[in-house]
């Protein structure tokens, strides 16, 4: 469930005390978001978020949309599990054979130990769709880069952490590049603009260069 408590005439702190309303708080900024047009920021944390409105904000209004939210969430049964199609050739995994030497590992075998895994939407956040994915196997951990690149292009498929992603869209980033995915995971006109929410589940799916081309071009 979760707590509300005012902080002053201008925000309302929301606090969840369990796992469930914890991962679910993206998608309860969003409800707020599109139930209350007096709210002029969300801030969101790991457990909490901070609404921020004006004279107008109503504390009433927000415990009424926070409860609205949490009977679709009650009626939630079950996260979406999506294929999402990678290719870890060399000419689109600039980082791949160096994350293999680090740790101590054929190229092959990273690649198997990557798309073993079975991943879960932990978080979206840094940028609209990006999405952090826990259940990278411990045999990946690696940290961040010392130095970010400047641009990382679009459907990069990354490890850093304990966490993987693949990227929505051109963007500086530190994670390590290991592959590349031909799908959008982050399109604007479209609805909703992210298919992948929290809680949902991930499995990547290997493509050669060559269906990675092909995939390519049946998406122009």
């Amino acid at each position: 469930m979760y707590c509300i408590d005012y902080v002053n005439e201008d925000s309302v702190l929301v606090s969840s005390i369990s796992a469930p309303h914890c991962q679910a708080l993206p998608d309860l900024a969003n409800f707020l978001k599109n139930q209350l047009t007096n709210i002029t920021d969300i801030i969101v944390a790991s457990d909490t978020l901070l609404c921020i409105g004006n004279s107008q904000t109503q504390f009433e209004s927000i415990g009424i949309s926070v409860q609205q939210f949490e009977v679709q969430l009650s009626k939630r049964t079950s996260h979406q599990v999506f294929d999402i199609p990678v290719c870890y050739a060399e000419q689109l995994a600039p980082d791949l054979t160096a994350v293999a030497q680090q740790l101590q590992l054929s190229v092959n075998q990273a690649i198997e130990l990557h798309k073993q895994s079975v991943y879960k939407v932990k978080m979206i956040g840094f940028m609209p769709g990006f999405t952090y994915l826990s259940g990278l196997n411990p045999q990946l951990k690696l940290p961040r880069k010392s130095t970010p690149l400047s641009k990382v292009p679009a459907g990069s498929l990354a490890i850093a952490e304990d966490m993987s992603a693949v990227y929505p869209s051109d963007s500086p980033g530190g994670w390590h590049i290991i592959g590349q995915s031909p799908i959008k995971l982050f399109d604007k006109h479209l609805d909703p603009m992210c298919p992948l929410t929290v809680g949902d589940q991930v499995r990547f799916v290997e493509l050669s260069y060559k269906e990675f081309l092909s995939y390519g071009d049946s998406s122009d």
